[in-house]
């Protein structure tokens, strides 16, 4: 026998190596099982991956050495395994048209820090140098180290292209010092540490896939309406970004060819209804002086007809888009966040009764339309659950702690907090 191979002819070497392959598919199918389903008992996770329960036991045995998954018991015979970080740090950034946020989430310290800077006209979006400056000042405040840094995911307000890494041309012009930067890489370089860039709407639907209204659905539309609309979908408990990266876009989708212009160059988007701006447009006619969606959605819930008719129209324009995508796609749960998603019946109720959502209904009883759960923070929380995905961490439930926000605030240089 030749001794350079084992009893079914394949090298030592070979063979381990298939083996570890083997043994860290498992551990993922776990991870994944736990990042779907939240806390689970053993039993459900063996049924859920298909695993022997001795497997499924050393895996959790495994991950509760590394930190990463810890047991709760139930009652005297059942525990259930939860995702948990207990080490390292994460920072989250959102670039948005007019702000830019950055969170820092440290477990060692189970600790949360905030820095925000709010743009004037003519600045959209900071740049890339505003963006480092932030992230070391919060680092260096938080009495953090780069190296204790896990990693940065960046979320912007403007789809990201696969192919370059950088904005999408045709939404270049809501962040003009970002065009043509390569986000991911550009912001790497200068941390010095791993950067995930994403849309941030994108990161939003993550957040609520993980701890928020998509818990649990393996098929997820996240739809993101405040100053503008977003889209992000979850497949399969990842995120979908189709083959150049902009899948998710139900901000652009088409409702009236006629209608008007949008600023990607198509007539009659999503966007164009049910963005903020394009509510109080729809107000001036009855003499409105509102300024921010929050402000009609209080005078609607006071009972002002006019604010209560444009967040009616608002949740019909809603319905036909979800319908036309859910057709699609086949969610079982469909989420709006945003300040809109903030407006509960008044914009839901002319949502669900919409024709289009009753007709789609009709073959797909299944589906819900819900409200978001974790508010203006989604997108952060987004950044943080990208962060613990590819490291390999992950956590079933959401902190406490990392809900707080604990502002740092500086008079003195750009990182002043509003």
């Amino acid at each position: 026998m030749d001794q350079s191979k084992d009893g079914n002819g394949a090298a030592p070497g070979r063979a381990s190596k298939a083996h570890a392959g083997v043994r860290q598919g498992n551990v993922q199918r776990v991870l994944e099982a736990l990042r779907l389903s939240g806390p689970s008992s053993q039993a459900a996770l063996a049924r859920r991956t298909r695993l022997s329960p001795a497997t499924v036991n050393s895996i959790v045995k495994t991950l509760r050495e590394q930190g990463v998954a810890e047991t709760r018991p139930v009652n005297g015979r059942e525990s259930l395994v939860a995702l948990v970080s207990s080490h390292g740090a994460a920072v989250a950034v959102q670039v948005n048209v007019t702000s830019l946020r950055v969170a820092l989430f440290d477990f060692g310290g189970r600790s949360r820090y905030d820095a925000a800077v709010t743009f004037e006209e003519g600045q959209e979006g900071g740049d890339a140098g505003l963006v480092v400056d932030m992230v070391r000042s919060l680092t260096s405040r938080a009495g953090l180290r780069p190296e204790d840094l896990a990693g940065v995911a960046v979320g912007m307000q403007a789809p990201i292209a696969r192919a370059t890494g950088a904005v999408t041309s045709w939404a270049r012009l809501q962040l003009p010092a970002w065009q043509d930067v390569v986000v991911a890489e550009t912001l790497g370089e200068a941390l010095g540490v791993p950067v995930y860039a994403e849309n941030d709407a994108n990161l939003a639907a993550l957040a609520e896939w993980t701890w928020g209204a998509g818990q649990g659905s393996a098929d997820f539309l996240y739809v993101m309406c405040s100053a503008g609309v977003g889209g992000g979908l979850v497949i399969d408990g990842r995120i979908y970004r189709g083959g150049d990266g902009l899948a998710g876009e139900v901000g652009h989708l088409v409702l009236e060819p006629a209608g008007p212009v949008c600023f990607c160059g198509s007539r009659g988007c999503l966007t164009t209804f049910v963005s903020e701006r394009s509510i109080l447009l729809a107000l001036e006619a009855s003499g409105s002086t509102h300024t921010s969606l929050r402000g009609v959605i209080d005078s609607a819930r006071r009972g002002d007809p006019a604010c209560r008719r444009v967040l009616y129209e608002a949740g019909r324009h809603l319905g036909r888009a979800f319908a036309n995508t859910a057709k699609l796609m086949a969610p079982g749960v469909v989420a709006v966040g945003g300040t809109l998603g903030e407006a509960g019946p008044l914009v839901f109720d002319s949502l669900v009764s919409s024709v289009e959502v009753q007709s789609l209904k009709a073959v797909s009883p299944a589906i819900r339309f819900l409200p978001a759960a974790l508010g203006d923070d989604a997108a952060l929380f987004g950044g943080l659950a990208l962060v613990l995905t590819e490291t390999g961490q992950g956590a079933s439930t959401l902190p406490a702690w990392a809900r707080s926000r604990r502002i740092i605030r500086n008079s003195n240089d750009r990182t002043q907090n509003r």
